[in-house]
């Protein structure tokens, strides 16, 4: 602001003149000390102000009715301006509400969120992959989950497989539609309904507490590609089975078995004969073992792990194949034993057995008790 006053004044000065400048002081300094008469003052100053009063002082109101006009708004609005400032508040903290609300803040399980459609209470851990895919009825998923109650812990966390489907409203295939492949979540449910529809009717052991189910989904196949791949498994599977039978005989030639199964088609080949009793059901036997395939490909060994197996003769704890191959052996025996599938694992298979697989075990009994 300084700079442009300066402006103005110097382009002022070249119209006055510097000379004018001079005569300027001498008359401020020296008329009002020589002019002490009022008949100077009086015609020229004091006469015409009466009369410039009502022309100047008339749009005087006109600035002064700013401040009743304005004023007493101003003190009306005084009384409504905390009404306004108390809705604004209100407002606003009602919309803290709602937020906290959907953050679970004041949900009955503090941490959870309530889904309106299911009625399940839920809480996601981790990333959200919002673009993979969501579970629907008739798709094969893949899942980690654990069920807790309270400190207990029902079933620890492990994998299954399953396909989607619908047992009552708000089960938890209800709460797989919610996740995305990748999700990992927390869900609460009845706990009596749970066990009621999924545990086989076993009764719930904790009343009223909520059940919590841990869940990653880890895998999903879509239904259509499930079905193809299902139709293209099973048309395997039966190839499968009905090699199953020529597969056992051409091993039994390659290696000159000259031995005849017995009636349930298995193969008991001794090595080594033995001399000690010979087991009866629900007698406990130690053996060693290492089991194969028909091409050689080791699937267990108790040699390897350097510790004999035991169990209870005749109470189903291992295949049948077992259970008939050991009750014809004695105490220091060593046999080869071929067990067709139906004997084993069947059309299920086992880890590392695929279905309809015959297989191979080389046995030594060691001891009954």
């Amino acid at each position: 602001m300084e700079e442009n006053n300066e402006e103005k004044i110097n382009l002022d000065e070249p119209v006055v003149g510097s000379e004018n400048q001079e005569t300027q002081e001498e008359p401020v300094a020296e008329e009002p000390a020589k002019e002490e008469t009022p008949a100077a003052e009086e015609p020229v100053v004091e006469e015409p102000a009466p009369a410039e009063e009502p022309a100047t002082e008339e749009p005087a109101p006109a600035a002064c009715e700013k401040e009743p006009v304005e004023e007493k708004p101003a003190k009306g609005g005084s009384s409504k301006k905390p009404l306004i400032i108390l809705a604004a508040i209100l407002g606003i903290a009602a919309i803290v509400l709602i937020v906290l609300a959907c953050m679970g803040k004041f949900s009955k399980y503090p941490g959870f969120k309530k889904d309106r459609d299911t009625g399940i209470y839920y809480q996601f851990y981790g990333d959200i992959h919002d673009t993979a895919a969501m579970p629907k009825t008739g798709d094969l998923v893949g899942i980690l989950f654990s069920l807790r109650a309270g400190d207990s812990t029902l079933i620890p966390m492990m994998p299954n497989e399953m396909v989607m489907d619908s047992v009552y409203e708000g089960d938890f295939f209800s709460a797989l539609r919610m996740m995305h492949v990748g999700d990992s979540a927390t869900f609460i449910f009845n706990g009596q309904d749970f066990f009621k529809n999924f545990m086989q009717e076993t009764e719930y052991p904790f009343g009223d507490d909520p059940l919590y189910m841990d869940i990653k989904l880890y895998g999903h196949i879509a239904k259509a590609d499930f079905e193809r791949l299902r139709a293209e498994y099973e048309a395997q599977m039966r190839e499968q089975e009905a090699n199953e039978g020529t597969a056992i005989l051409e091993y039994v030639q390659k290696n000159n078995i000259k031995v005849q199964p017995t009636e349930e088609g298995l193969y008991l080949i001794t090595t080594k004969k033995g001399t000690g009793a010979q087991p009866q059901d629900m007698q406990n036997v130690k053996v060693h073992y290492t089991g194969k395939l028909l091409d050689g490909t080791v699937f267990d060994s108790s040699v390897e792990r350097g510790e004999p197996y035991v169990f209870t003769l005749g109470a189903h704890q291992v295949i049948p194949g077992w259970e008939l191959a050991l009750s014809k052996m004695h105490v220091g025996e060593k046999a080869t034993v071929i067990i067709p599938s139906k004997l084993a694992y069947g059309e299920r298979g086992n880890y590392g057995i695929p279905p309809f697989s015959p297989l191979v075990f080389d046995i030594e009994l060691i001891g009954v008790e």
